[in-house]
């Protein structure tokens, strides 16, 4: 259902959104709601979910040509008691499809995380739930390894079986550091997380579940259909194994005809999910390792779960997703909580192997040398030596042969090439400017040139013959031969200090959330702000505009969103991102806050020479002469406060705005430093 859910939510979108008539799009919007209403059973709780997973209101929200009483509604917003504190214009097709007003306030007035804190919540029985979990994780079945790991872990399922990252943290035997988390909130890093078996051993099992056939085929599937959408890849990959993981969630843990569940079923649940799996998993954590008072278990709990993002800069602002927390407390402990170990593998039966005196001599002295107890051990590792050897030879003689072949190929050109000089040379003397000078030296060049050329990149390990060529090993900038896909990961001074691709980008992002983070937390709101604009995220990040400009374009959302909360967005048309609000500063105050955004949310890293490949694309020339020093813009790109700031950061010059080759205009700083054109 969610694909056809999908399909019509495309075909609604693709017939409405160039649609200038009010009548024409509450066709199509009838249309809509009658296959809604009749060929689905979705309730109001589900339903703005739902339309939210098919894209509905994201295809909607992207369409900026608004106009109201034509494509548009203007719709009041209200606070939480009901007071009209603005308006906003919204797509005719967001107004009358979906839930109501009145469907939606009803649909968020549910009491349900109420009603289970209200209870007494439901006990764990920590032996019962480490026993099932370590059944499951011992299971050769994919599906039920899967819920061993969201039991063991607290992670989703999604995160389980595609995204999760598992390293170990050194001397914390049953912690490891997670990266590759679902739901971001705030920055996307890698942190910490207890777990209920050693670390070590749930690396092992995720390995274990990521190289099984279907495991593999779901992600190439998934990654085939939405190539570029990881939100979409996550939501088919719960939606497609969903049904099989509470199917061995139920059978394991309990339903409501399960007379001595492994885990007691939440208020309102008929069955055990992965959900309560996740809230158990995170109270035992909690419970076995965070003894101290409710305040700071409560903090551990919202890190543990991911709630509560743990950056570089924490701030007390991080703790409004504390409500999100409080839905997964409804259970509790009482008896303690174990350290299991990670199960032994049945030992194999040994076998009797006759070796000469000799033989078993070598064998005991290998024994001491390498600290083994039992000599079957040494016998195990020296067929692991030969297993490996025998592969690494096999290797070693394939690139040989393929080696040989190259040189047989390279000595017939040499042999080409000399013929081919040979008979240049004894061309008639008549015609001089033919007749090539080829020094000895040149032509021992121009043949390793050639030699060069066809063994480039080829590295064989093994001792050269006589009629053997050197090896020509060939090296690659270190940022070419590093391939990086996780700029998260890297601190403010080492992303402004690469070159990367992909570097840009991510120097915009962090600039996006500086700016935002001064906004919410340091900015007092007398004339201090600084909206987000393509300029702002220009001059913080050292990026080229075109880079800016997409990455806003794709961030729109947030960057509208951002502006309009402080009141800094579009006066005339809130849906748009360009905003005038910081003419109201002027290029000094800019920068000086800018700078200030760098120190205390950039570690100083921005505001620093943009790097030759990062220039903006608005960069202006500057010429100079014995009379004059000017700046050249480009005049359909070029505002006044380009032109007012390059001015003020060049004294003396004038600016010349220019569209093609010719003159738009000249301006200069007259005394009172105001732009004025000449």
């Amino acid at each position: 259902m969610s694909k056809l859910l999908e399909a019509k939510v495309n075909e609604l979108f693709d017939a409405t959104k160039d649609l200038m008539n009010p009548s024409e799009i509450e066709s199509h919007c009838e249309q809509f709601n009658t296959w809604l209403n009749n060929q689905t059973s979705y309730s109001n709780e589900s339903l703005g979910t739902v339309l939210s997973r098919a894209g509905f209101y994201k295809k909607f929200k992207s369409i900026t040509n608004l106009v109201p009483g034509q494509n548009a509604v203007v719709v009041s917003k209200h606070d939480e008691n009901g007071n009209v504190v603005g308006t906003t214009i919204k797509h005719l097709c967001l107004e009358l499809c979906g839930l109501t007003p009145q469907q939606w306030d009803e649909r968020n007035q549910t009491t349900r995380v109420t009603d289970r804190l209200s209870n007494e919540g439901q006990e764990i029985d920590p032996d019962k739930y480490l026993e099932v979990t370590g059944r499951l994780l011992e299971s050769e079945d994919p599906h039920e390894l899967a819920v061993g790991l969201i039991a063991a872990t607290g992670r989703r399922p999604h995160e389980i079986l595609a995204r999760a990252r598992f390293t170990p943290v050194e001397g914390q035997p049953y912690k490891v550091l997670f990266g590759g988390q679902g739901k971001k909130r705030g920055l996307d890093t890698s942190f910490e997380i207890a777990t209920l078996y050693p670390g070590e051993y749930i690396i092992k099992c995720l390995s274990r579940l990521r190289n099984e056939p279907g495991t593999k085929s779901l992600l190439i599937e998934v990654a085939n259909e939405f190539p570029k959408d990881l939100a979409k890849q996550n939501t088919a990959i719960d939606n497609r194994r969903g049904q099989s993981l509470r199917r061995v969630v139920r059978d394991y843990f309990g339903d409501k005809y399960t007379e001595n569940p492994a885990l007691e079923l939440r208020e309102g649940d008929d069955q055990n999910n992965n959900k309560a799996l996740r809230a158990a998993c995170a109270a035992l954590i909690i419970e076995r390792d965070y003894p101290g008072s409710i305040g700071s278990k409560m903090l551990a709990f919202g890190r543990f779960l991911g709630h509560i993002a743990l950056t570089e800069k924490p701030s007390d602002s991080n703790l409004k997703n504390i409500v999100t927390t409080l839905g997964y407390s409804d259970y509790y402990v009482r008896k303690p909580i174990p350290y299991p170990t990670a199960p032994q593998k049945e030992k194999e039966k040994t076998a009797s192997v006759r070796v000469t005196e000799s033989d078993f001599e070598l064998i005991k002295n290998l024994q001491s040398a390498w600290e083994l107890s039992t000599q079957p051990a040494v016998i195990a590792r020296l067929l692991k030596f030969y297993k490996h050897g025998t592969k690494e030879i096999l290797e070693a003689k394939s690139q040989c042969d393929r080696l040989k072949e190259e040189l047989v190929q390279a000595n017939d050109q040499i042999i080409k090439l000399k013929e081919e000089i040979s008979a240049m040379q004894l061309q008639p003397q008549s015609q001089p400017e033919q007749q090539p000078q080829v020094a000895s030296g040149d032509l021992r060049a121009m043949i390793q040139e050639i030699i060069r050329e066809e063994l480039q990149g080829m590295q064989v390990n093994t001792t050269p013959t006589p009629t053997s060529i050197p090896q020509i090993k060939t090296t690659e900038p270190a940022e070419q031969a590093k391939s990086i896909t996780n700029w998260e990961d890297f601190s403010d001074k080492e992303l402004w200090e690469s070159k990367a691709k992909g570097s840009a980008e991510e120097k915009v992002r962090r600039s996006f959330l500086a700016i935002a983070s001064y906004n919410d937390t340091m900015a007092t709101g007398d004339n201090d702000r600084l909206a987000i604009t393509n300029q702002a995220l220009r001059e913080l990040s050292g990026a080229n505009g075109m880079v800016v400009g997409d990455w806003i374009k794709s961030h729109a959302d947030e960057v509208v969103s951002h502006n309009a909360k402080h009141g800094m967005g579009n006066s005339k048309d809130p849906s748009k991102v360009e905003t005038y609000y910081n003419k109201r500063h002027g290029g000094e105050r800019i920068t000086e806050l800018l700078q200030l955004i760098s120190d205390k949310f950039l570690d100083g890293q921005a505001m620093k020479a943009s790097k030759p490949e990062e220039k903006p694309a608005t960069t202006p020339t500057t010429t100079q002469s014995s009379q004059n020093k000017t700046i050249t813009l480009k005049a359909t790109e070029a505002s006044r406060m380009d032109i007012e700031h390059a001015l003020k950061q060049n004294p003396g010059y004038t600016v010349t705005t220019k569209d093609g080759k010719k003159v738009a205009a000249i301006y200069r700083l007259n005394e009172s430093g105001e732009v004025v054109e000449v």
